[in-house]
């Protein structure tokens, strides 16, 4: 029987692979390695994975961390559908998969991808706010976390909530945010994407009293640059212990960060707009209107 295997960093999405019987795999650090883990405890070739009269084996090839199944230490083993592989540090989780499962897992994947790249156009007529409620929503439904919201601002110290989903805005400031204060710190530092996938086991995350009181068990937090300058930040987070956010995951989380990107561009130009005529005398409007209502219409 087929099988999936997704291995779970701490600082870095899961990479899922899938394995068919009648191959042999090997697993290792090296880029020849069928499935490449990317940790330093991994060797370069660490150990083969095949499967024999229908049940997996999995062969450590005299690696330097070895290798444990559901935390045994072993040097050959028969696996079990939901094992807990530890290649050197970095866990596996080991699943038996039909090949008709394994159709509707790329399937629904496919249409994953699909409506994350939905036209932008269809929320443009929507108000500005309701489309980035609209976004962070459909965000939350195809990656499987639980909450989010989008801030918008040019520097950390301004920043706003525009769109929450799963926490109260009233609650919300940068001295008792629920989610974490950190994550959206060391993103917006690096002005880059931070994904945790077990925030108790991030140095920089685990200790935020956040984090701790809330039990945050993964996070994903995306700046919003434009032209070079920060305009806000994604934010989304998961309570669910099992939560693995993959490659796919992060991928759409990119797509539709790049579509709330647009909208808050929008929402941003907007509220110049809206402060240049709120601070524009009423006789230069008349003005202004009256010119517009005075120039001619050009037929070709």
């Amino acid at each position: 029987m087929p099988a999936r295997i997704t291995a779970c960093y701490t600082d870095e999405p899961a990479k899922e692979s899938f394995l068919f019987e009648n191959s042999q795999y090997r697993v290792g650090r090296s880029e020849g390695c069928d499935v490449i883990l990317n940790h330093p405890s991994v060797s370069r070739e660490h150990a083969t994975l095949n499967a024999r009269e229908g049940a997996w084996q999995l062969h450590d090839k005299l690696s330097v961390n070895g290798l444990k199944v559901n935390g045994r230490e072993v040097s050959d083993s028969i696996l079990s559908a939901n094992d807990i592989i530890t290649v050197g540090e970095v866990d596996c989780i080991f699943e038996l998969k039909s090949e008709n499962q394994i159709r509707a897992i790329n399937a629904h994947n496919q249409w994953r991808i699909e409506q994350s790249r939905k036209s932008y156009s269809k929320v443009a007529e929507q108000s500005l706010i309701h489309a980035l409620d609209e976004q962070l929503f459909s965000l939350l439904n195809l990656t499987g976390t639980q909450r989010g919201l989008v801030m918008l601002g040019h520097n950390p110290q301004e920043l706003s909530v525009c769109a929450v989903k799963g926490m109260t805005q009233q609650d919300f400031n940068h001295r008792s945010f629920e989610g974490s204060v950190g994550a959206m710190q060391k993103a917006l530092q690096h002005s880059s994407p931070i994904i945790a996938m077990d925030t108790s086991l991030d140095k920089h995350l685990a200790a935020r009293e956040s984090i701790q009181r809330k039990k945050i068990a993964a996070l994903a937090c995306i700046p919003l640059i434009s032209d070079n300058k920060l305009i806000g930040v994604v934010y989304v987070d998961s309570h669910e212990a099992n939560k693995v956010l993959t490659e796919l995951d992060l991928e759409i989380l990119n797509l539709i960060a790049k579509q709330i990107k647009i909208n808050s561009e929008a929402i941003v130009l907007q509220n110049k707009i809206s402060a240049i005529l709120e601070n524009m005398p009423d006789k230069v409007l008349a003005e202004e209107q009256l010119l517009k209502m005075q120039v001619p219409i050009a037929i070709h």
